[in-house]
């Protein structure tokens, strides 16, 4: 048997709808120390997931989310290829959450 290395490579961000009954509108903004280096905009569907990877070097940022143009959450991330360096943003029962990594 020969040992062989697995590359190991985390999205760096992960969007969850939690709520089963209920779809949300969902923005990020990711900024940097020189400014906007991602946005988008998001239609999150019951239940629904979503994952961007490639969008972002590794790096400090800045991530702003806001769900329905009503709820605002920002917090600072350190993001690089691994899952406890992705962004998670997790929205559910009209309140939306954003935090570092994926096992917390």
């Amino acid at each position: 048997m020969t040992d062989r290395l697995v590359a190991r490579r985390s999205e760096e961000i992960h969007i969850r709808n939690f709520d089963l009954n209920q779809a949300y509108d969902l923005t990020i903004e990711v900024r940097d120390s020189r400014g906007l280096v991602f946005a988008n905009r998001y239609y999150l569907t019951p239940g629904k997931i979503v994952s961007e990877l490639g969008q972002l070097p590794a790096g400090e940022y800045e991530v702003q989310v806001e769900l329905d143009g009503r709820r605002q959450q920002t917090t600072l991330c350190e993001i690089d290829e691994t899952p406890e360096r992705t962004a998670l943003i997790e929205v559910g029962n009209g309140t939306v959450s954003a935090t570092e990594g994926l096992y917390r």
